[in-house]
């Protein structure tokens, strides 16, 4: 592979190109000779870059920004604002403050029987607000943690997708040695693989696992490269790759993208709402006013903006009501009878 920021930092360290490879099984590491790693498992893939540091290799995730917001005006909504909180309900507790009110949690205690999307529709002008979260307990040691991220709605936007990028275990920085064994090179990680480590696999860069490898970073780093203050979302908040010219049309009152074929495939997507593809509206990404850590006593907030738990009290749930409920016309097949007998 072409050698770039590990390489440039220190070019003449032929370490990058001796370690690089694939270590572990299922479950492991890669060490790419362009500096970046990924880490890999069950329901783990984490990219990010390393580092030679006397005899440690220092890694450092890529991570996302704790909270993302996105916004949209949305002509449609006549007053009030409409807002989808995307994983919130994920890693740690996390907590709004929507304009004026006081800061609420975002869900109930011991929530579950999570259904999304979990849209809240609030009241007057959403001028400011304020999003925070708990660190989980693994994350709580750090000595500065921004756990709360404020707004300032300058343009009057009314529509909002917010999501919370939890913090998870295989996004912390972390440090690992290479050791020289007698069945081979053995990476030992601070946070994974046991005292064991992960095994270096012996490989033919033609092989197929290192290709799929070698296609998953190309797509990982092209996907990177994309703009991601832009997305596209359906009126569930479903979202989809950006409206081609050639089959959408930009209609400038309403804010929408509106599908060529709408009409034709609304019977195919009455009972797939959430997946329709046919109207599209795009949503801004708001950059935080500041960032603070989240200081404030949560034994005595007001309740929750969701409620949902499994079991008692399930029929108090929240429940998304943005489906239409179309009934649909069966068609009705003429019964054939056989023939009298004379």
């Amino acid at each position: 592979m072409t050698s770039t920021s590990a390489q440039q930092q220190n070019p003449k360290d032929s370490r990058y190109k001796k370690y690089a490879g694939r270590y572990g099984n299922s479950s492991g590491i890669v060490l790419f000779e362009d500096g970046t790693y990924l880490l890999y498992g069950y329901a783990t893939l984490v990219f990010g870059t390393y580092r030679f540091e006397k005899d440690q290799l220092l890694f450092s995730a890529d991570r996302q920004e704790l909270f993302e917001v996105f916004a949209h005006h949305n002509p449609s909504l006549k007053t009030g604002a409409r807002i989808n909180f995307i994983g919130f309900e994920r890693g740690s507790k996390t907590y709004a403050q929507l304009a004026n009110d006081s800061i609420r949690p975002v869900f109930n205690e011991n929530a579950n029987c999570f259904d999304a999307p979990f849209v809240y529709l609030k009241s007057g002008k959403l001028a400011e607000f304020t999003l925070a979260a708990l660190p989980p307990e693994f994350h709580r040691s750090t000595s500065s943690v921004n756990t709360s991220f404020s707004y300032v709605n300058n343009a009057g936007y009314n529509d909002f997708i917010f999501v919370h990028n939890a913090t998870k275990r295989e996004y912390e920085d972390f440090v690992a040695i290479i050791v020289a064994t007698e069945k081979g090179e053995v990476i030992k990680l601070s946070n994974y693989g046991g005292e064991k480590g992960y095994l270096k696999q012996k490989q033919d860069k033609g092989e197929q696992q290192w290709k799929e490898v070698l296609d998953l970073k190309s797509q990982y780093e092209q996907e990177k490269r994309f703009n991601k203050d832009v997305i596209y979302a359906n009126q569930h908040y479903n979202t989809f790759p950006k409206p081609e010219t050639a089959r959408y049309v930009y209609d400038k009152k309403e804010n929408l993208y509106t599908a060529l074929e709408a009409k034709e495939n609304k019977s195919r997507y009455m009972q797939d709402q959430y997946n329709d593809p046919s109207y599209l509206r795009q949503y801004q990404k708001l950059a935080p006013k500041s960032k603070s850590e989240f200081k404030i006593d949560v034994t005595h907030l007001a309740k929750s903006l969701f409620f949902t738990v499994c079991g008692e009290g399930a029929e108090l749930s929240y429940k998304y009501n943005g489906f239409i409920e179309y009934k649909i016309q069966h068609e009705q097949i003429p019964v054939v009878l056989p023939p009298v007998k004379p």
